[in-house]
């Protein structure tokens, strides 16, 4: 390599930024191929041929930077996964990402690659993101207030898109269990009581019986290598009890053994009224 071709500046932000985590792109302007993937090892790049990072660099300076620019996208700050097909990126890596984007936001108005994730262009990195993505290779957050919101509004998303439905359904078997022996179809039985509360006192009553179930069964929710969150919803139920059934639902739930109360009972005045009603 003729680093003769390449600014000092230069040769140190790419030396420094080679030592990071993170994928090497030549963008070829002018050409129907853009954006190629060099990954710090050899690799096909259009109408160019097998190159290195550093032989990238050497073609970009050769070529006076026309048509052609060289783009570092640290992996700390890669948040760029929803083409169609893909998948989220971790937290840490969209908090990451969107701390960094805030806190050089001026900066990256030149440096900004608009390539997959923060991709920067190598001739505008400051010395400021340089060091900032340096220390993600020893401790991976940015902002750990930052994360923590993330990851509880991801857990918020996960809740409203498929958790709230489930926990709804894992209610419901519970309270089928509590069926009287007149209902054919038990779940039937159990969402019809569940659907005679309003919405807006079910919702957030469901969501609180689900939050001190989890806390109880020490379960808590996980985020999974695609960037989704999941929490073991099975073992979550298990702690749902008849007395939060009854909270939920107002009816008068009896354990098996204590269905004899429904039956008429003979007080002293001579009636024969039931110590507990029946269910409907």
């Amino acid at each position: 390599m003729q680093t003769a071709k390449v600014s000092p500046a230069l040769q140190e932000r790419f030396e420094r930024l080679a030592g990071c985590r993170g994928a090497w792109i030549l963008d070829l302007r002018g050409s129907d191929n853009r954006g190629y993937d060099l990954h710090h090892v050899p690799g096909y790049v259009y109408g160019v041929g097998n190159l290195t990072p550093a032989e990238a660099l050497e073609h970009c300076a050769a070529n006076r930077w026309r048509d052609c620019r060289l783009l570092f996208s640290a992996a700390a700050l890669d948040d760029d996964c929803s083409w169609p097909g893909g998948y989220d990126a971790p937290s840490y890596y969209r908090s990451n990402a969107r701390v960094f984007r805030e806190e050089f936001a001026d900066a990256l108005e030149l440096a900004d690659g608009d390539a997959d994730g923060t991709a920067l262009d190598l001739r505008y990195v400051t010395p400021e993101m340089i060091e900032t993505i340096e220390a993600l290779e020893s401790y991976p957050v940015l902002d750990e207030d930052d994360h923590s919101q993330l990851e509880l509004d991801c857990q918020q998303e996960a809740w409203e898109s498929w958790a709230a439905s489930d926990w709804r359904d894992a209610i419901r078997d519970k309270l089928a269990e509590f069926a009287p022996e007149s209902a054919d179809f038990p779940e039937h039985w159990a969402d019809d009581q569940l659907d005679a509360i309003p919405d807006d006192k079910l919702e957030p009553q469901l969501l609180e019986l689900f939050r001190a179930c989890a806390e109880m069964a020490n379960e808590y929710w996980q985020e999974e290598s695609g960037g989704s969150w999941w929490i073991d919803l099975k073992k979550v139920a298990a702690g749902v009890d008849r007395l939060d059934l009854v909270g939920l639902t107002g009816l008068a739930l009896l354990e098996p053994d204590q269905e004899w109360r429904r039956e008429p009972y003979p007080w002293p005045d001579g009636s024969r009224d039931p110590l507990a009603p029946a269910l409907a």
